[in-house]
């Protein structure tokens, strides 16, 4: 008996922490024509994350772009892609290739320890970004796509926070860049 209770235990502890996976909408806003990207093969990714002063203003700003350095990095690595994270264009390193210009127009920062410790009284975590694809050093764009993503705090401590829904465009986002570059 306290076999089987250890064990129910066990596995309802696994699913608190192992959450529901963030849903994202994606809409290309401009496709990428044949030829006009960029090649992916040993190009470096370089992005930069803005948004409107009152995006910036937000006391969850830093939060939400450490999760983007730290999320697109990790993608980036994953895509064995070479990555750098700038603070702004000014600061692009000149051996760049491709540059993803990230905008906010909104977002509800809801971090992991948020939502275990306060559930539904955490509230959604949501963001509605524009991506763009630059091609470098030419500053020539070559595609561009909408991402939304959102939770609902009814979901509970399963709902997707913000550093899973970062993460989730962070993947398509580096697959994007990797297949829409031609090969070498």
């Amino acid at each position: 008996m306290l076999n089987l209770f250890n064990r129910s235990l066990l596995i309802a502890g696994v699913l608190l922490l192992a959450g529901c996976a963030a849903t994202v909408s994606q809409t290309a806003t401009s496709p990428a024509s044949p030829g006009a990207a960029p090649q992916a093969a040993g190009a470096t990714l370089v992005a930069v994350v803005g948004g409107s002063p009152a995006m910036q203003a937000s006391s969850d700003w830093s939060s939400f772009l450490a999760e983007w350095q730290e999320s697109l990095a990790t993608s980036a690595e994953s895509a064995r892609m070479p990555f750098v994270f700038v603070k702004d264009e000014a600061s692009i390193p000149s051996r760049s290739s491709i540059l993803v210009r990230l905008t906010v127009n909104d977002f509800r920062y809801v971090s992991t320890k948020r939502r275990y410790m306060l559930g539904v009284i955490a509230g959604n975590a949501y963001m509605d970004v524009d991506a763009q694809y630059i091609e470098l050093p030419a500053n020539k764009p070559f595609g561009s796509k909408k991402f939304n993503t959102s939770s609902s705090a009814w979901e509970g401590i399963f709902s997707a926070v913000t550093p899973k829904q970062v993460r989730a465009v962070s993947d398509l986002i580096v697959k994007d860049v990797a297949s829409t570059a031609p090969a070498k």
